[in-house]
């Protein structure tokens, strides 16, 4: 039967009203059958208005015969997408992370409101052989996504409207459709009221983005199938509590499990549980599935159940099937640069299994339902899900959260029924272990009131970062703390930005970081100090980093050429630029190098190696690892073998470790390099390295006879700045927003939050959570505008020494100086030159970027790059743990790509040796005879970046294809006795303190030649 409808149907501003939604049908499972449908994907007719008014006024029946239909539109798409690189006929992308693109007015929206008409037609005797279709009960039609408020018609009759853009809204249509062609017409507006619970740090992208298909429903036939397979841990023994929502015509329906044998009857729609006998677990580990098949007299439904329990412990333990867990996740939107949110099961399945290849194993759904193939997808690949509703109100953060509608009661029903929605499409899927009721939309009644549906229908836990006070969800969570409080929140330690009831129930909770190390640029650094936190505390479930991939738009300038496209790249009047652009991976997908540094910091079998032992982990849940071999050499610096050995080592079960003796510290110059072999999920092998260091070797010996500098060789040129960083520009530490009081001295009462959370007071502004970002700190120094001034060098320097010292305009150069003294010598070595260098620095209140020089050097663009030391990934203080000591070989231009937004990258650490190929041909070799900071050997060694940019050129860029032309110009080889860690204050946790570079003196010699093609030293 048609729905029912009230006056709304008729209102063409119903989109206005926050329950303006009409005829849609109660949601339900996302099933799959023998039932016939039809997806109407393909080009669809489409005419498009600046405005609703403009469409209501120019055509106010989008179904009236005589209405043209200019275009023609891809479905499922986003209209803003077509002609972008063209004219633009139909809009531009819109990128805002908080702010609203309208006036904070709910529930209306702004007059300027984009509005297109799109139209398409389909033949009822696709759906069914029987032309006039009686053998079905009712026809529907399912929209799987629309943004942001869409009606439809069907064959000139009103079918329904809806809001709640990433839910599924089902209209029964039975009664509009007739034999023959039938023509859908869909009007679908950019802002609705339902737009203000969608601030959702992403593009809007109006338009149909996923499918749409017809649905024929037999007779004898189901509406719903709510399944749950649970497994006890203990035993093994599977249940599978089925309910079965459909007419009396469909009953009795056949329960078949064939793997297990089993078969069982339902007679009708109460809940059953039927003892299915013993069954092997599903896990993210081992994904293992059983074919579940539903005969009804009319139909037969297909699932693939996976039989896990969820549980938490009395002591907050986040257990599945009886063991406790530990997310290695990440937050992931759905998008493509071509095609906006509307992505297919192949893209979705390419994600997770490169996703797969880098250890992680959880996704956070940010901050929606995805398509429903991908849930599909996790349950089949085997990845953990906390699925999160659609829900974000952030932008009334600016208001103060007045007039949030979390707390109207205006809107109540619209949050039960997206949570409604959200829950009944993926309620069966085996990966969905958390739900979660939504992102930043501040807290009240109306998310208290969801929390409690939700508990009403699932005994799976409940999640929502908002809920500061563990009122009325089952996870705490948090969203980029600092590893101190981090630290402390794990160990149960009083939360003191909560009541002393709220701090009690937080301490009995599982805890997660749903968002962590922001992943902005070049970064994120500091992920092995939240590592060690999760691996030392039970109640610590992981976290979620923010985000798998950037959202960059893929567009050409006027010139053609293409340039990966952020906020404002299309004129928004409001927008958040580039922290669009924060992902482990491009938009396209291709790793970035935060990826494998993830990879190496979360990877489940652990290696750390320190003077003497070896420790082997286990950070699998639910894995035995077999087959472990463990394997050390000691090698010197060109890596040529000094002693080997190894063991044979027991199965270890999860999070266990064994402890192997290894030799002492290695010699000067060598290293100790430890492999360890093992069979993990699945039984598929796999290998993890690590290495320890001896102490440097001081090859430097006496200096010789000064010398000019190599042919084509300038420099070296004093550099303590860096372009900056997204991370270094960055000005949010979010964790202080949950400050209530000032920051005190520890009275009564009081909270000293810069001790609690380890931020720095140095660079607190009046504003909740806003800091100075680093960056500043550098140009309100003038560190970028260093100018020297050549001076007579130090008493007692040899021969040939150059003492410069640098200063800022305006600055005392008595006091905040820079000095440089450089030294090129002769060496026993004819036509090899060395290069000594010495730095003295000022004491500042801010760290360094960088302690370097600058050579210029006339590289070969397509030439390669070949070094012994770390590599072949970027490696910084706090992000280093992907890369690995040995001989290594890149192309020139591959080591320090500016990204979609130029800033400083490519550094590599502890380098003996860099061979860097010439215009003419010959190649440059640099070996390293000696680092110290401050007195004593630099940690990192030798640091060095090799970029065809300056820095002041990669900071002035705003594009890649803005920077400067290159081609038949000196390159830049920074040189580095210490370089400044990365962080992830982008948004979130400043550099950590050991990372800082904060020394006072430095020195640095090296020697430099020239080899020709065949290796031999050149004149």
């Amino acid at each position: 039967m048609h729905p029912s409808t009230t006056a709304l149907h008729a209102d063409p501003w119903w989109f206005t009203h926050p329950d303006g939604s009409r005829g849609s049908l109660p949601p339900r499972a996302h099933l799959d059958s023998d039932r016939p449908e039809l997806s109407l994907a393909g080009e669809w007719d489409f005419r498009w208005f600046p405005s609703a008014a403009d469409a209501v006024a120019d055509c106010p029946d989008p179904t009236a015969p005589e209405a043209g239909w200019p275009h023609t539109l891809p479905v499922p798409g986003h209209w803003v997408l077509e002609h972008l690189d063209g004219d633009r006929r139909f809009g531009t992308p819109w990128y805002t992370n908080v702010v609203y693109p309208f006036p904070v007015d709910p529930p209306h929206v702004p007059d300027a409101n984009p509005t297109a008409d799109h139209r398409t037609t389909f033949d009822l005797g696709e759906l069914t052989d029987d032309r006039a279709g009686p053998g079905l009960r009712a026809v529907l039609l399912r929209f799987e996504g629309v943004e942001s408020a869409f009606r439809v018609w069907v064959n000139g009759r009103w079918a329904g409207q809806a809001m709640g853009s990433r839910l599924t809204h089902e209209f029964d249509i039975t009664g509009l459709v007739h034999a023959g062609e039938n023509t859908v017409v869909v009007r679908v507006h950019q802002f609705s009221a339902g737009s203000y619970l969608e601030d959702q740090d992403q593009w809007w992208l109006p338009g149909i983005f996923r499918d749409v298909r017809v649905i024929g429903e037999p007779h004898g036939g189901v509406d719903d199938v709510h399944l749950t397979a649970d497994r006890d841990p203990a035993t093994g023994g599977g249940v599978l509590t089925c309910r079965i929502t459909a007419p009396a015509a469909a009953f009795p329906v056949r329960v078949d499990l064939p793997a297990l044998g089993f078969s069982a009857v339902v007679d009708g729609p109460e809940t059953v549980e039927l003892r299915v006998g013993t069954v092997r677990a599903w896990t993210a580990e081992d994904p293992h599935l059983y074919d579940v098949h539903l005969h009804a007299r009319g139909q037969t439904v297909t699932h693939r159940a996976g039989f896990r329990r969820v549980a938490i412990s009395a002591e907050g333990v986040l257990r599945i099937d009886g063991a406790p867990v530990r997310f290695r996740g990440v937050n992931r939107h759905e998008f493509h640069p071509h095609r906006g949110r509307a992505v297919d099961a192949g893209s979705t399945r390419d994600e997770y299994r490169r996703m797969q290849e880098h250890h992680i194993n959880a996704v956070r759904t940010s901050h929606y339902p995805p398509a429903h193939h991908a849930l599909d997808l996790a349950d089949e690949m085997g990845l953990w899900v906390m699925l999160e509703g659609d829900l974000e109100t952030h932008g009334f953060v600016h208001q103060g959260w007045a007039g949030n509608p979390s707390d109207d009661p205006a809107w109540r029903d619209v949050y039960l029924d997206r949570t409604a929605r959200m829950w009944h499409r993926d309620k069966n899927h085996a990966s969905v272990v958390v739900l979660s009721l939504g992102n930043e939309s501040g807290t009240g009644a109306n998310l208290a009131a969801a929390a409690e549906w939700l508990r009403r229908h699932d005994d799976r836990p409940v999640h929502y970062e908002g809920d500061h006070d563990a009122a009325y969800t089952d996870v705490h969570s948090r969203m980029y703390p600092t590893p101190r409080e981090t630290r402390s929140i794990a160990a149960g330690e009083p939360v003191p930005s909560t009541d002393a009831a709220g701090a009690a129930r937080i301490a009995r909770m599982p805890f997660v970081l749903c968002e962590y190390a922001h992943a902005m640029g070049t970064g994120p650094g500091g992920l092995a100090e939240y590592e060690e936190i999760f691996r030392a505390h039970p109640r610590s479930c992981g976290g979620f980093v923010w985000e798998w991939k950037d959202h960059g738009i893929a567009s050409a300038a006027p010139d053609g050429t293409l340039f990966t496209a952020y906020g404002g790249d299309f004129g928004e009047p409001v927008h958040d630029g580039t922290f669009v652009l924060d992902g482990l991976c491009t938009a396209d997908g291709t790793p970035k190098p935060g990826l494998p540094e993830y990879a190496s910091v979360v990877d489940p079998l652990r290696l750390d190696v320190t003077p003497g032992t070896a420790v082997v982990g286990n950070g699998h849940d639910h894995t035995v690892l077999t087959g472990l071999r463990l394997r050390w050499a000691v090698r010197t610096s060109a890596g040529d073998p000094v002693r080997t050995g190894g063991a044979d080592l027991d199965d270890l079960r999860p999070r266990a470790e064994h402890r192997v003796p290894l030799p002492g510290t290695p010699g000067p110059g060598q290293h100790l390099l430890v492999t360890v072999a093992a069979r993990g999920p699945s039984g598929a092998p796999r290998t993890r390295d690590a290495h320890l260091d001896g102490p440097p070797e001081d090859l430097r010996g006496p200096a010789g006879p000064p010398s000019s500098p190599p042919p084509g060789i300038g420099g070296p040129v004093l550099s303590v700045v860096r372009a900056p960083t997204d991370n270094d520009a960055g000005f949010y530490e979010p964790t202080r927003e949950l400050w209530r009081d000032p920051p005190a001295a520890g009275g009564p009462g009081e909270t000293d939050w810069h001790r609690w959370t380890g931020t720095d007071p140095h660079d607190a502004t009046d504003r909740p959570g806003v800091v100075v970002p680093t960056s500043r700190r550098w140009s309100d120094h003038g560190l970028h505008l260093l100018t020297p001034r050549t001076t007579a060098p130090a008493p007692g320097a040899p021969p040939g020494a150059v003492r410069t010292v640098w200063a800022a305009p305006g600055a005392d150069a008595r006091q905040a100086r820079f000095v440089l003294t450089h030294r090129w010598s002769r060496t026993g070595t004819p036509d090899t030159r060395r290069l000594d260098l010495a730095w003295e620095l000022p004491a500042l209140p801010v760290p360094l970027a960088r302690i370097g020089c600058v050579l210029t050097v006339p590289v070969d663009a397509a030439g390669e790059v070949c070094f012994d030391g770390e590599g072949p990934h970027p490696s910084y203080p706090d992000a280093c743990a992907a890369a690995r000591p040995g001989r290594h070989r890149l192309p020139a231009a591959a080591l320090a790509p500016p990204g979609a937004h130029p800033q400083a990258s490519g550094n590599r650490s502890r380098a003996h040796r860099i061979e860097v190929p010439l215009t003419d041909g010959t190649r440059l070799r640099l070996r390293t005879l000696h680092v110290e900071l401050d007195g004593t050997a630099a940690p990192r060694g030798l640091q060095w970046t090799l970029s065809p940019y300056s820095d002041a050129e990669l900071a002035a860029a705003a594009h890649p294809h803005e920077l400067p032309d290159t081609a038949g110009r000196d390159w830049h080889l920074h040189l580095d006795a210490g370089h400044h860690g990365l962080g992830s204050r982008s948004c979130g946790v400043d550099v950590a303190p050991a990372a800082r570079l904060r020394a006072r003196t430095a020195g640095l010699s090296l020697l430099l030649d020239r080899l020709g093609p065949d290796g031999t030293v050149l004149p």
